[in-house]
């Protein structure tokens, strides 16, 4: 799916879950989606995120980047041994070594993000964009499970799979798919808000 589809997608998730919280916890929660909806793309070179951080829109450029950041959250972790540094930086070398649908839309990569989520929400807290996180970045593999591209969701021991009946990127079907997810966000956030003035 596209970044906007994406987007879309989590905060539909991210609203499903969030409606029966406060508004404070339903602002957190849906940043959280949307960072989730659009973190797995991390390892195209042209992605959302990617638009922002790289100078360069290439694959050579971002393993580059992601590389040495790696490296040096790793060294960073050689000083003070602090757990957060370690698996940050092992996450960040395998989104620049890995190839677009691997390592960020794998079981793998779902299991090292939630260990470094703990590790965060335990320093600093907001347990509720840690929560919407999750729902964003686990929205963003299953809808990719249903396109034609699929995902190497057994990385990286496995190539790619998908749903037999999947949907073409950018297609109408998708196009449509997003419509009804906005409408869907919106009645459920009007209802929310009008049920607050009761």
């Amino acid at each position: 799916m596209q970044g906007k589809s994406h987007l879309v997608v989590g905060l539909a998730a991210g609203v499903t879950i969030a409606l029966n919280r406060d508004i404070e916890s339903i602002s957190l929660v849906i940043l959280g989606t949307s960072i989730g909806a659009l973190m797995p793309d991390i390892d195209h070179p042209k992605s959302k995120i990617n638009q922002k951080l790289l100078q360069h829109k290439n694959n050579s450029y971002k393993i580059l980047f992601y590389t040495l950041i790696g490296l040096i959250l790793l060294y960073i972790y050689s000083l003070n041994n602090n757990f957060t540094f370690l698996i940050g930086g092992v996450i960040t070398i395998l989104i620049g070594v890995s190839k677009h649908r691997g390592f960020t839309h794998s079981l793998l990569g779902i299991f090292l993000f939630i260990k470094l989520g703990r590790s965060l929400v335990h320093e600093f807290g907001y347990n509720d964009i840690y929560l919407g996180f999750y729902i964003g970045y686990i929205s963003h593999l299953a809808a990719d499970f249903f396109t034609k591209g699929g995902i190497e969701i057994l990385y990286p021991f496995s190539e790619n799979f998908s749903f037999p009946l999947s949907i073409k990127t950018g297609g109408k079907v998708e196009n449509s798919i997003v419509i009804i997810l906005i409408l869907y966000s919106f009645y459920s956030i009007l209802k929310y808000f009008n049920f607050l003035l009761y």
